[in-house]
């Protein structure tokens, strides 16, 4: 695991951390402030003062430490802006407060982001030469994992430890492959689509299970053991068709069903902006997906790459039953009702631009899951 590191631009560590320590309150050093007084100041922080708060002296940073899953995990969700031209600043939008934050990391500058897991991003070498390299913004983590044999797409893992304990699982970038690599093995495992005239559309770990969808609406159960399978788990009624786009002035597919999960319930989702979206709830008993026509509190955050159904949006000023849609041809982004309404339409990111002049488009975040990881069940 990497070091910690503040990463935060425009500030300067060295000048705050003497500042810190040369003014006085009641004739005692800002950095002997009580720890109780500071764990209260370092929940109130957002993201990027937490940050910084935890980069100023030694009690400042075990305060924050302290604090820092509380903090995380109360982040709204927040979009990932490509650039063209920052090759080590990751810069992440606030839709509700309409700020932007910079994060500085290792250099990515040959790299594309192929997936989102648990807090971490997925970054595969355009060439296809380097390893895996995955890192947490927010924990400054890092994992990485042999190259795998093909370009990928969605690709997610089973633990956010270390490559020792922790598999990946992920799709060809074509959608025609599934792929795993396990810590025992010595390589890569490859699965072709489990039916004629099919793609694979998404991969999800939910309850200690790894489930793969395929574009006709059908669950399958990728079991990781040392004699891997993949079987039929679930059946969701009327299968949908999936869609293609224009990219690189060439036709690729691009998936519109998804999986997505709670803590309690996983969803199957066919979605297309402006169209009324059919959302099946998985019975994991019957195994059968039963169409719901509501989220009840929840809402849920869709873009090509990452999406989350998240709790109570209404707590940073959003909605709820609803989605919000990070498309790649859209420059806002929409708030949908669950009729294919549009409910609100958010201030432009700044990232329209980019998306129209390269192959790169934003994606959300969610500092939430940075602590969230469904283990697999071995049994």
């Amino acid at each position: 695991m990497t070091k910690r590191k503040n990463g935060v631009e425009g500030i300067d560590d060295g000048a705050l951390k003497k500042r810190i320590t040369s003014e006085k309150s009641d004739g005692r050093p800002w950095s002997e402030l009580p720890m109780d007084l500071l764990g209260d100041i370092s929940r109130k922080l957002n993201l990027v003062d937490h940050l910084a708060f935890g980069g100023v002296c030694r009690s400042w940073r075990m305060s924050a430490l302290a604090s820092e899953r509380d903090v995380i995990a109360s982040q709204p969700p927040l979009v990932v802006l490509p650039s063209i031209s920052a090759d080590k600043v990751l810069s992440l939008y606030n839709i509700f407060e309409e700020n932007t934050y910079h994060i500085e990391l290792p250099t990515f500058a040959s790299k594309e982001c192929c997936g989102l897991s648990s807090g971490y991003l997925v970054f595969q070498d355009r060439k296809g030469q380097d390893e895996l390299w995955l890192i947490n913004p927010i924990t400054r983590d890092e994992l990485k994992f042999p190259t795998p044999p093909t370009n990928i797409s969605h690709a997610t893992i089973t633990s956010p430890t270390t490559p020792s304990d922790s598999s990946i699982v992920a799709l060809s970038k074509d959608f025609v492959r599934l792929l795993f690599y396990r810590p025992s093995d010595d390589k890569w495992t490859i699965y072709k689509t489990p039916e004629p005239k099919c793609f694979y559309a998404d991969i999800i770990v939910f309850k200690g299970q790894v489930y793969v969808l395929t574009c006709n609406g059908k669950i399958w159960n990728l079991r990781l053991q040392s004699d891997a399978s993949l079987t039929l788990f679930a059946v969701c009624d009327n299968p949908v068709r999936c869609s293609t786009i224009l990219r690189r002035f060439s036709f690729q597919y691009r998936p519109n069903v998804f999986l997505v999960a709670s803590d309690d319930e996983l969803l199957m989702v066919n979605f297309r902006v402006f169209t009324r979206p059919k959302i099946f709830k998985v019975d994991l008993q019957t195994r059968k997906g039963v169409v719901t026509n509501t989220l009840g509190d929840k809402a849920l955050f869709i873009a090509d790459m990452s999406r989350a159904l998240i709790s109570n949006p209404t707590k940073w000023g959003g909605h709820n039953n609803c989605i919000y849609a990070l498309d790649y041809y859209l420059d806002p982004i929409y708030v949908l009702s669950l009729e294919g309404k549009i409910l609100q339409t958010l201030k432009d990111t700044g990232s329209s631009s980019c998306r129209k002049c390269t192959f790169y488009s934003s994606y959300w975040y969610f500092p939430n899951k940075c602590f969230h990881v469904d283990f697999l069940n071995e049994n």
